[in-house]
């Protein structure tokens, strides 16, 4: 009897094989081959979902997107009506740094996104995406956290934004110099700055 094969549980197999690659080698060691061998499976059934490397890549891109976006959702959620504005605009923003071992992996997959999509047509979207994405969320903490008034919200959000940038490339750089503790600090610092202000 043949094995029945989830293609969800696949798909994630083979991202987080594609993670793997790009975490250990960069995004442009990813082919179809790596990512095979990388999760244990024949390229054939790499194949099956993904019928070549761009594609591949784009849906790892995608990927990687989605999931940051889904848990800084669920902390969304709860910022309208609660008392710890500030808190869970630091707890969203965190999702975007290299603080565990989840959002390290994603993170350094998101800055090669990024770096690649400068030049790579495949990753340009996805590229832009995060920009937008940052910014976004970035505008939304401003605004609901009622942390600049309305003629001073478009340059703290751009300010915002350039912060957690800045702050995740450092962390995946030198994590050694910029280790979690401190780099959830300089937002928690960053937060109440705006606040107080």
């Amino acid at each position: 009897m043949p094995k029945v094969v989830d293609p969800v549980e696949r798909r994630q197999r083979i991202f987080e094989a594609v993670f793997d690659v790009v975490v250990e080698s960069g995004i442009g060691q990813v082919t179809l081959r790596a990512v095979a061998d990388a999760a244990g499976l024949a390229i054939g059934s790499v194949r099956h979902y993904f019928s070549s490397r761009d594609e591949l890549v784009g849906a790892a891109s995608d990927e990687v997107i989605d999931r940051i976006t889904a848990r800084i959702a669920a902390h969304r959620d709860r910022l309208d009506g609660s008392k710890d504005r500030l808190g869970i605009a630091e707890d969203m923003l965190c999702e975007l740094l290299p603080l565990t071992e989840r959002t390290s992996r994603e993170v350094l997959v998101w800055l090669e996104i990024v770096t690649s999509g400068r030049t790579d047509p495949v990753l340009k979207a996805s590229a832009d995406r995060l920009f937008t994405g940052t910014r976004s969320l970035a505008a939304v903490i401003v605004t609901h956290a009622e942390l600049a008034s309305k003629a001073e919200s478009a340059l703290e959000t751009e300010r915002l934004a350039a912060m957690i940038d800045g702050l995740a490339l450092r962390a995946c750089l030198h994590p050694d110099k910029l280790p979690p503790a401190l780099a959830r600090s300089v937002v928690r610092r960053h937060l109440r700055q705006l606040r107080e202000a």
